[in-house]
């Protein structure tokens, strides 16, 4: 990789009503709904629609229960040159009791290679959390990289915490929108939050990675969110050596980057 290259991934975790009404059920989720059937509604042609605009491709995180509900919708992003990943079946949490996570996981798999015609590559676990046997479900399944983990500002390698081959391309809890909307802040303090934290990461040669939600509630889909998500966008792509990448790319090419970070 190019030493004067700053890798950004602009990643979007697909949550919608399926989600939803396989968490919560039906009776529960009276006056709820409105949020899931929003990111399909408007939220996600929204969100691609600017990525689209700004030459973006994305890595989409898709949980196989929506992939399963909305084969078409996803099957049209990989045509738009947008990445699919897996993102757990219905968001539940790998170590949650009772739950059989390599039949999840072995079901997800199947169900996006089933929609999209091809494996996914990468994974994020829903809410973050893992086992000590996740890794290794994944590596059995060929996967070469998650994007789960906070715990570094660089891409690197998962083999000593059983994920044999893989890589870790982190994200950062400031840079999910969910964090902060979800806290009812008002858009223009989010984006002064995230200038603040993408120049610092420009700086340092850190992988800059963007989580967005294409909901109402916690997500960037509403129109004065896309506005102000728009605006940074476009100031991004002004910083010097910036690249957009989505995280297979940023993953098959993690070693240079890290030794590139070294040496700069």
């Amino acid at each position: 990789m190019n030493a004067s290259i700053r890798p950004v991934a602009v990643t979007v975790n697909l949550q919608g009503k399926t989600v939803e009404l396989q968490q919560l059920g039906e009776d529960a989720l009276f006056g709820r709904a409105s949020y899931g059937k929003y990111a399909y509604a408007v939220g996600c042609e929204r969100l691609f629609g600017l990525l689209d605009r700004h030459g973006i491709k994305a890595t989409v995180f898709v949980p196989g229960a929506e992939a399963e509900a909305n084969p078409d919708y996803v099957a049209a992003l990989t045509h738009r040159g947008h990445e699919i990943a897996a993102h757990g079946w219905a968001m539940e949490a790998m170590d949650a009791p009772g739950i059989d996570e390599r039949a999840l996981i072995e079901r997800t798999h199947a169900t996006l290679v089933r929609v999209t015609g091809r494996a996914p590559s990468g994974f994020r676990a829903p809410h973050g959390r893992f086992t000590e046997r996740t890794l290794g479900h994944l590596a059995a399944l060929g996967y070469r990289y998650d994007s789960s983990f906070q715990d570094d500002d660089r891409p690197y390698r998962l083999d000593a915490d059983g994920g044999g081959g893989m890589i870790e391309v982190p994200q950062s809890e400031i840079l999910i929108d969910a964090t902060l909307y979800a806290q009812r802040q008002t858009h223009d303090r989010v984006m002064k939050t995230w200038h603040e934290e993408i120049e610092a990461m420009h700086r340092e040669r850190c992988l800059i990675t963007l989580t967005l939600h294409p909901r109402s509630d916690y997500g960037s889909a509403r129109a004065s969110r896309i506005a102000a998500l728009d605006r940074l966008l476009t100031w991004l792509r002004g910083l010097p050596g910036v690249a957009f990448m989505r995280c297979d790319t940023i993953a098959a090419a993690a070693d240079d980057f890290r030794s590139e970070a070294r040496r700069g």
